[in-house]
């Protein structure tokens, strides 16, 4: 260590720290004669474990390569959802890489949800989640009664000779409820249900803050301003205007002032950048921001004046902008009205006053000139109705359903991607620092996974994919638009896409066809719309100096994914226990879905009548059936059958595994 430290002329203390640092983060190794490598000299790699039902496990490696395979007993002392350094074997079988964990760099899991059993040895906490096995020592277990699910801390973890433990912290309520499932959620993922008092206090004195003496506001009370949302909304970020003009139309897109209240550098900014988005749930909202801002003060409630951000934009009948501005502004929405009644008021199923019936047809026209717009770009539009779950008075879930796509959905959308569009080109031109949201296009790899699959529906994509643009993805949607095979066709492609995500560096967003693409309409819910209010506000102002730097929004775009990431589980993880607590009253129905997805170990099937997917396993066939993966189907080895993408399926309903989120079916012959 001296003669580096005199090769370099770094002095010995800071040389091993920087050194501690960079092995922490697995980027170097200390072998056991006390030499220093870097970790891929030595074919080390780090990724996040991802651990199987059997007790399988592989690591999901940082640099996008292909997974490596943990062999036996290669796990520990690393448990489901850690980062680690693997060693990776110099060969392979299959083209599939093994190891085996080296170090624990990062721990992903905090907290254990689990249900207690008694055994010779004590208790034992059964983790919900089959992938973190059994955790055998409990400390200072309660006594719940049989049935309770439990919230219990991780003491210690498991090393490679022993067994972790943990100390039961909180019941959670009783197995089989959705109230209890979505705490349960809550808790494993870390996502906060209470706001501290401070934040709460905070949040209610800042709803008294006034503007600065001399900052002004323009006023758009007068204007005939609508806010358009869903009938279950908890919040209201956004209300828009249209007026017809000589070429076009002038939308105004106004977005509740966040910012006024929420000042940088507080608790309650510290907060809402910390839980990074509110969370919904069935019947339930985690939100942002405590509820006397989220629901009240910040809300743009009709009939009341709110602190806006406006975008201001002058759109051709052809739907290109033509001119943007922007303002600090007030507003006074003059009514609110669902997507189902703006719907209803197009299609003249609901009467309304005439100057409203007027203004939501000029956003109606404004829109469809928008999209018609958007589409001859090449950006994609993938028709996928989301799934929406119905709760009774108790909260318990009564059915799951397709939540219908109007038009007054896209209307808004359209409005919404105008106005993100328009700022993210302000702030550019203003060379204000600020948080891009990105959308890469997809990997080679996903484009070769796609394009069979595009192949058994007479589909290709223009040179097998390479190169791959926008346009060329979206005359593929076109052109199954209207046939039983879209839905399919339109998830494959969505498969194949990446994640969209926040950076403060510019990069396309893939799906939009856009070159320069922000978030700036929901501050209320969204901690980067937040920041982006902040840095229009100062280019607005010219007032810069207390704009964080490109730099130092790295962290912040890092954890904002981070966190949309989080929701986006936590949501869908309750959506598909609302569905499997559903199913577990229709075991043995007979029903009827579409085969959305298939593999070597069976085919899934999204059900008809309940919007819920299921998985048919090889083993409840009666014939002995191949995967053919270039067709991406089973054959039948004794009969001429095949099960393919988008067939159609008769199925009978089997099990219904709430812990493991598991709904099996078995084929019914045709």
């Amino acid at each position: 260590m001296d003669r580096l430290s005199e090769r370099i002329d770094v002095d010995p203390p800071t040389l091993e720290a920087t050194l501690a640092a960079l092995e922490e983060r697995g980027e170097i190794v200390r072998t056991r004669k006390g030499r220093i490598a870097l970790a891929e000299r030595l074919n080390c790699v780090t990724g996040r474990v991802q651990a199987g039902r059997g007790g399988r496990a592989m690591v999901i490696t940082e640099d996008g390569g292909p997974p490596i395979s943990l062999s036996t007993g290669g796990l520990r002392p690393a448990m489901h959802g850690d980062t680690v350094l693997v060693d990776v074997d110099p060969y392979s079988r299959r083209g599939l890489r093994s190891g085996r964990v080296r170090k624990v760099i990062e721990r992903g899991q905090k907290l254990l949800v689990g249900e207690l059993h008694e055994s010779e040895g004590g208790t034992v906490l059964v983790p919900r989640d089959p992938r973190f096995g059994t955790v055998p020592r409990v400390i200072d277990a309660p006594r719940v009664p049989p049935g309770t699910l439990v919230a219990a801390e991780i003491v210690e973890y498991p090393t490679s000779y022993k067994d972790g433990s943990v100390k039961v912290t909180e019941p959670l309520g009783t197995i089989g409820t959705l109230a209890t499932e979505i705490d349960a959620v809550c808790r494993t993922l870390g996502i906060p249900t209470r706001f501290p008092a401070d934040v709460v206090a905070e949040a209610e004195r800042c709803i008294h803050f006034d503007d600065a003496p001399g900052f002004e506001r323009e006023d758009f009370r007068d204007a005939l301003t609508l806010t358009i949302d869903p009938a279950d909304a908890k919040d209201h970020d956004d209300a828009v205007a249209v007026e017809r003009t000589e070429n076009g139309f002038r939308l105004t897109v106004s977005i509740a002032d966040v910012s006024h209240f929420v000042r940088q550098g507080s608790a309650l900014d510290f907060e809402a950048m910390e839980r990074g988005n509110s969370v919904y749930f069935p019947g339930r909202c985690v939100p942002m921001l405590p509820e006397a801002l989220s629901g009240d003060a910040a809300s743009l409630k009709a009939g009341v004046d709110r602190r806006t951000m406006s975008a201001i934009l002058d759109i051709g009948s052809d739907g290109a902008v033509q001119a943007e501005r922007f303002a600090s502004s007030w507003i006074r929405s003059r009514r609110l009205f669902t997507y189902e009644e703006v719907q209803a008021v197009l299609d003249r199923k609901m009467a309304v006053e005439p100057e409203i019936d007027s203004a939501l047809r000029a956003m109606e026209a404004c829109a469809q000139a928008l999209n018609e717009a958007r589409v001859r770009r090449g950006a994609l539009d993938l028709d996928l109705p989301e799934s929406v779950v119905s709760v009774d008075a108790e909260g318990h879930p009564t059915a799951v359903k397709r939540r219908e796509r109007l038009f007054a959905h896209r209307l808004i959308e359209e409005f919404m991607l105008a106005a993100n569009e328009a700022v993210a080109r302000h702030l550019e031109r203003a060379r204000t620092p600020f948080v891009y949201r990105i959308h890469e296009a997809p990997s080679e790899r996903a484009i070769a996974d796609l394009v069979p699959r595009l192949r058994a529906f007479g589909l290709r994509l223009p040179h097998d994919g390479a190169s791959i643009r926008p346009a060329d993805l979206r005359k593929v949607v076109d052109r199954i638009r209207g046939k039983p095979a879209e839905r399919v066709v339109n998830l494959l492609v969505l498969r194949s896409m990446q994640q969209a995500r926040y950076s403060p560096y510019k990069q396309i967003h893939f799906g939009l066809a856009s070159d320069c693409y922000t978030h700036f309409t929901s501050p209320i819910r969204r901690y980067p719309d937040l920041v982006t209010h902040r840095a229009l506000r100062a280019s607005l102002e010219r007032e810069r100096r207390a704009l964080p730097t490109s730099a130092a929004l790295e962290p912040i775009a890092s954890l904002a994914s981070r966190r949309e990431r989080r929701a986006m589980e936590a949501e869908r993880d309750v959506t598909r226990a609302a569905g499997i607590l559903i199913m577990q009253r229709h075991i043995g129905k007979k029903l009827e879905g579409t085969v959305v997805y298939v593999d070597r170990n069976g085919y899934a099937v999204e059900l008809d009548e309940l919007f819920v997917e299921g998985f048919v396993p090889v083993g409840r066939l009666t014939e002995y059936y191949a995967f053919v993966s270039e067709r991406v189907e089973l054959q039948s080895r004794t009969s001429n059958r095949s099960i393919r993408l988008g067939d159609r399926a008769r199925v009978r309903v089997v099990s219904a595994e709430l812990a493991g989120r598991r709904l099996e079916l078995a084929p019914l012959e045709k």
